[in-house]
């Protein structure tokens, strides 16, 4: 036995309940449990003039819900099925939920969105990698960029992403996209690949710094000397010796005469360790050319030394020839200290600059040489 008002007085109570309901909702004073007010004088009718009434209120209902919903469909549907059971008045706003449920989930799932890069996909790895993207879909969504932010997206949109990779390689990261229907009680997530983002190693873009660097110098003359056994016959000063008819060189603004010796140790612990290795090399080495006419480098793997001489005509050559050298020992490293004289040593000349990973290189660090640590 339940209570059953009056046709008048249960209409006006379910009005006035639905109008506090959606008030409330627009003054965000209460949340949810609200939106179910209306329905409880509802269930106070005869269920013949119930039908009707929660017929008439479901808008009431929808748009309480686009306000101030916190709940989704999981939650609703259960709730009204059990007031369905007990009381058949709340039926109608039961089948409602089922067919806002059922029509959005297939409208989600058709959706079949496209992503576009604008530009090339092209980054160097441990460096921040701006571009833009065009996304395509036929339903609002939220989209989860690669680097944790979140888009809304709607038909057709440019967002910019970013990005940043230790390790060289090919990266599909992946896109999260997620859709909300007005009333938030359907979402529905997928998941699409990443258009294919190329990062290049470190050492790479040195290589090809490092290479306009050094074709591009221009060399300033400030005078000349005498030409002495051992010169380079490419600092000859082929204008002046014809007007003097003797043999003298050139003196380059800011150039050393002496070759600097550079040693690199081309194994480390892991790829990334190597490729910062190799782009401190090659970087080293670059810079050095701008000042001087050659560097000897001393390439040190697990398997010997190998002394080059670089320098502005065989520079990428020698470069290249480090890169194939290297060796990454996927395993960890420690520092440590050879007190007891037990660990061969390299037979090193002395070096100006020692390139290394700090735990592999340390140990080979004497007084007098540059040591530069990854």
């Amino acid at each position: 036995m339940y209570l059953t008002l009056g046709w008048p007085d249960s209409l006006i109570i379910a009005v006035a309940l639905a109008l506090f309901a959606l008030e409330n909702s627009l003054l965000r004073r209460v949340h949810t449990p609200a939106l179910f007010l209306h329905l409880a004088a509802v269930s106070l009718l005869p269920w013949q003039y119930g039908l009707i009434v929660a017929v008439l209120l479901t808008p009431f209902f929808h748009l309480a819900k686009k306000l101030d919903n916190v709940l989704d469909w999981r939650v609703h549907l259960p709730l009204l099925a059990l007031a369905s059971i007990a009381r058949p008045q709340i039926t109608p706003v039961f089948l409602y939920t089922i067919g806002e449920v059922v029509w959005y989930l297939a409208k989600f799932a058709r959706d079949k969105p496209r992503v576009k890069p604008l530009g090339k996909l092209e980054a160097v790895a441990g460096r921040p990698f701006v571009y833009r993207l065009e996304i395509k879909t036929s339903a609002p969504a939220l989209v989860k960029l690669p680097d944790g932010s979140t888009v809304t997206v709607n038909s057709i949109s440019v967002v910019e992403a970013r990005a940043k990779f230790d390790t060289a390689g090919v990266y599909t990261p992946p896109l999260e996209f997620t859709y909300v229907n007005a009333t938030r009680t359907v979402r529905f997530k997928r998941v699409l690949k990443h258009p294919p983002i190329y990062v290049l190693p470190r050492y790479r873009r040195a290589l090809e710094l490092g290479e306009k660097l050094v074709v591009g110098l221009v060399e300033e003359v400030t005078g000349v000397r005498e030409y002495q056994p051992g010169d380079s016959l490419r600092q000859l000063h082929w204008k002046k010796m014809l007007k003097i008819q003797k043999p003298v060189v050139k003196l380059l603004e800011g150039r050393r005469d002496e070759v600097m010796k550079v040693g690199a140790l081309l194994y480390a612990s892991t790829p990334k360790s190597l490729d910062r290795v190799l782009e401190a090399l090659i970087a080293v080495v670059a810079t050095t050319l701008t000042r001087s006419d050659a560097v000897e480098v001393f390439l040190v793997t697990r398997r010997g030394v190998d002394a080059v001489k670089v320098d502005r005509r065989n520079f990428k050559a020698a470069m290249e020839k480090a890169v194939s050298l290297g060796e990454a020992l996927d395993s960890r490293v420690f520092l440590a200290r050879d007190y007891a004289g037990l660990i061969p040593q390299l037979a090193l000349q002395p070096l100006d600059v020692i390139i290394g990973e700090r735990a592999l290189v340390a140990p080979l660090c004497k007084p007098g040489t540059y040591c530069i640590y990854i």
